[in-house]
């Protein structure tokens, strides 16, 4: 549970990074040339077609950006791609759109070559005029990383909180007739005012 909930930290410090990514870098078309993208991808705007065509026209392989790029963990130096191996291949790119694209391959930081080159290749073959196969991938992973979360928090935030109070009562007001009903009887009686009287 500690391991799980050391991560939120983690994802707060991404979210910001992603916002952060909104005003910067160069960017090759205007408000008028918008991919669409589904504002539950949670981004803090949508990205260009110009910026978005330039970085799917990218002649490297993914094989190629894993073998020059660099390597900050261990699966990337076993082959898979990670995301600083995707920003340093597509130099000159938008930041938001290397983010963008690279979140529509993978909920994470590294994703299977194999996997990466099939996303980019399908990226690339959409012929619809609102890029759809990568609207469509981008929000299907992004939704997935959510509900991801959503369901840990489901499942530790009980366990968790149930724990969290057992431990507290059996430490420090064991004989606290309530015990039994947390967290209940902190609401409904003997009530939370009344621990004081069994506090050790």
């Amino acid at each position: 549970a500690t391991v799980a909930l050391g991560q939120f930290p983690q994802l707060i410090a991404k979210s910001k990074a992603l916002f952060a990514l909104s005003d910067e870098g160069p960017t090759a078309g205007g408000d008028n040339d918008n991919v669409g993208v589904s504002p539950l991808c949670l981004y803090p705007r949508d990205l260009s077609k110009a910026d978005l065509d330039k970085l799917l026209n990218n002649e490297l392989s993914v094989v190629k950006m894993v073998e020059v790029g660099p390597k900050p963990n261990y699966l990337s130096e076993q082959g898979y791609l990670n995301y600083y191996s995707f920003v340093d291949a597509n130099k000159g790119c938008n930041p938001l759109s290397v983010r963008a694209v690279f979140d529509a391959m993978s909920t994470g930081d590294n994703v299977s070559p194999d996997a990466a080159q099939a996303a980019l290749d399908s990226f690339k073959d959409d012929t619809s005029a609102d890029r759809s196969v990568f609207k469509n991938a981008l929000l299907k992973t992004r939704l997935t990383g959510y509900s991801s979360i959503g369901f840990l928090l489901f499942l530790l935030g009980p366990i968790v909180g149930s724990t969290c109070l057992d431990a507290l009562y059996a430490g420090w007001f064991p004989e606290w007739p309530g015990g039994d009903s947390m967290p209940w009887s902190f609401l409904i009686g003997p009530g939370i005012w009344t621990v004081k009287d069994y506090w050790i």
